[in-house]
């Protein structure tokens, strides 16, 4: 390829440098670079967005996929283990549908999850460069994305994205400190629960509005609460896909234990979480959670 066309790649911030890539139909490999070290990967055909993923998130896809409830822990290990024995020579994703696990437009939306968080965190840092490489990859046609698909540019969303990255990066301190509304005292009556460590309310938007913990426990909220939004996003936007409706409860685990999630409104907006330690008891959990989202919706007035 020309070294003009490459000049609009290279050296050039993240969003800019992938929307050139997008209209010069790019395919290939485009590295995301901050000072000198690569930080991302970005995976093209065509102009199409085949796969992304970034240093600043957690977890690879397959993890992803066991923590939304998609594929249940051990079938997902069986599913690594034959992926890490063909030396990675089919990809993941394809294993997971041959296995009957996914089905190709649940996986295809699972995907797209997982490459618009990738996306969304290398573009939100601005000192973040990208290169390209050359290159033909085996890349399913029916697995890759517009760029509109994985990182809208409508303002509001946008504008929301970032107001909830800003709202999970206070400290779960600041947050201790103004805990209002009655859904303080609510939270505090989960506190019975076997195993219990802490709750919160919160919205998919990110921001928490009460939280309530045991003396001496070491908080995650930030990572609590983008788990739990990641998850509703995703469930919410293969329901109509999956022809299943809407989940209002769902189990998540974590590195304490257990993460019990609750969606509080009829809108799907809001939820509560409570994180407890391997000792809890579902049911026993599940029946108080109940009782106090009906005490949050009865004082609140939503439905």
């Amino acid at each position: 390829m020309a070294d003009d066309v490459l000049e609009l790649i290279d050296g050039h911030p993240f969003r800019d440098a992938l929307k050139n890539a997008v209209e010069i139909r790019w395919s290939g490999l485009l590295r995301a670079v901050k000072d000198s070290r690569q930080v991302g990967v970005v995976v093209m055909k065509d102009g199409h967005i085949a796969w992304a993923v970034s240093n600043s998130q957690t977890e690879n896809f397959g993890s992803f996929l066991e923590r939304i409830g998609m594929v249940p822990r051990e079938k997902l290990t069986e599913v690594v283990h034959k992926y890490r024995s063909l030396g990675k020579s089919k990809k993941l994703g394809a294993l997971l549908e041959e296995a009957g696990l996914l089905s190709r437009c649940t996986l295809r939306e699972c995907l797209k999850a997982h490459v618009s968080a990738a996306l969304s965190s290398l573009m939100a840092d601005p000192g973040v460069l990208l290169e390209a490489r050359h290159g033909e990859m085996a890349i399913d046609a029916s697995h890759v994305f517009l760029l509109g698909e994985v990182f809208p540019e409508d303002e509001n969303r946008r504008a929301s994205l970032v107001t909830g990255e800003l709202e999970r990066s206070v400290g779960a301190e600041s947050r201790e400190e103004s805990p209002c509304g009655p859904e303080s005292a609510f939270l505090q009556e989960l506190s019975s629960a076997p195993g219990y460590l802490y709750s919160l309310v919160a919205d998919t938007g990110g921001r928490i509005h009460s939280l309530h913990q045991s003396d001496g426990i070491r908080v995650e909220t930030d990572r609590v609460v983008a788990a739990v939004c990641d998850w509703l996003d995703a469930s919410y936007r293969l329901c109509p896909a999956t022809g299943l409706g809407a989940p209002r409860f769902t189990l998540l685990t974590c590195e304490q234990g257990s993460i019990f999630v609750q969606v509080v409104d009829a809108d799907c907006e809001r939820f509560v979480a409570l994180v407890c330690d391997g000792t809890a008891r579902t049911g026993v959990v599940m029946h108080k959670i109940t009782e106090v989202v009906s005490a949050i919706r009865e004082n609140s007035g939503r439905l």
